[in-house]
Order: C-alpha cells, then sequence, then structure tokens
C-alpha cells in the first residue's frame, strides 16, 4: 500500500498524487489505511499554523504508544514542526513521511523521534 506513496515528489502545501506535504501525505495514508478522513487546513500548513490546528486532529483520536496507523506529531519545544504515519514493513515499525529533500522516505522510528524534543502518537 506505501509503495504508491514512496514517489511521489514534495510539494509545499500538496494535497494531490502530483505532490504532498506531510501533512496531504498522513491523510492519505491514514485514509488508505483506516478509511477516516481528517480534516483537511487548506492550503500551506506552516508551523505555527500546524501547532495551532494539531489539537483539533488530537481531538479526533486518542493518544497511543507507536503502533501501525498512529499519526506522529513531532515538536521542537512547543511548536509542532513535522507528522509522519506509521506504518510496518520488514516486520518493523517505520515513520513514513515527506520532505523537500529526499521526498517520501521510510524513517526508522527511533531514528525519526531523535530528531524531535518530542514525538506524540495518536490514533
Amino acid at each position: 500500500m506505501i509503495e504508491k506513496y514512496r514517489h511521489v515528489p514534495y510539494l509545499s502545501g500538496g494535497r494531490t498524487m502530483d505532490g504532498l506535504d506531510c501533512w496531504g501525505l498522513v491523510r492519505f495514508v491514514r485514509e488508505d489505511m483506516t478509511g477516516q478522513v481528517l480534516p483537511e487546513f487548506g492550503g500551506v500548513v506552516d508551523r505555527r499554523r500546524m501547532t495551532r490546528l494539531a489539537p483539533e486532529v488530537k481531538a479526533v483520536l486518542s493518544p497511543c504508544e507507536p503502533k501501525e496507523g498512529a499519526i506522529a506529531f513531532a515538536y521542537r519545544g512547543r511548536i509542532c514542526v513535522h507528522v509522519a504515519i506509521i506504518v510496518q514493513a520488514d516486520g518493523r515499525l517505520w515513520a513514513l513521511e515527506t520532505n523537500e529533500k529526499p521526498g517520501v522516505s521510510l524513517v526508522g522510528l527511533r531514528r525519526f523521534e531523535s530528531r524531535f524534543v518530542r514525538v506524540e502518537f495518536y490514533d
């Protein structure tokens, strides 16, 4: 399932398979995995805006331990700077994310968490 996303380029504010940003990727994959449609914030979601909107998303989810399908909200201080979705591949949990470079990629969960001050998981 995640293979169809592996070659989608990063695009700031992207919400189509022609280009996705981190929130666009999480929305598409989460819907594929669970059928749940997450809120669409429209346009570019910068860090301050994501920080303000994260509680709206969390309100329809529950805190959890890292598991397949969970959304990872990544913080530096009090600012939400990134989101990813947890997927399982090769018997391990990974963070599926997208950035300007290299685009959509799988990152080991420990490595993903080490890049941020705090990571919260919600399902």
